[in-house]
């Protein structure tokens, strides 16, 4: 008993701290809602890349996955999801990425970002 108590408290342990953590997802293994916004968004883009991350805001579970997209024309652009806890999506945004790391601009300058909210 004395055990199970203790590898509970470890789960939570481990749950609190690999919250907020961004981890690569397999573009194989991301939601097909997700799959399908992207590609009517860009029919002529390829997702290269995703990543997710698990947070908890206002103690609601919230997903945020993040998708790179490269169109064949144009520089590739960042598609940013937000989900509820029950999957279905709450926002989206849209960023062109930035091919210069050292860019002097200030980054809270979003006039290149575009954001839907509410259910898609």
């Amino acid at each position: 008993m004395r055990k199970l108590c203790w590898l509970g408290l470890a789960a939570l342990a481990l749950a609190a701290f690999a919250e907020g953590k961004e981890e690569k997802i397999a573009v194989k293994d991301l939601p097909k809602t997700i799959v399908a916004v992207v590609n009517a968004m860009f029919p002529d883009g390829q997702i290269v890349e995703a990543e997710k991350e698990i947070e908890t805001r206002g103690g609601k579970t919230v997903v945020e996955i993040e998708v790179t997209v490269k169109p064949k024309e144009g520089k590739a652009v960042e598609v940013e999801f937000t989900l509820d806890e029950k999957g279905q999506i709450k926002s989206i945004k849209v960023e062109e990425e930035d091919d210069d790391e050292d860019d002097d601009k200030d980054d809270d300058d979003d006039d290149d970002a575009k954001e839907k909210k509410g259910g898609v």
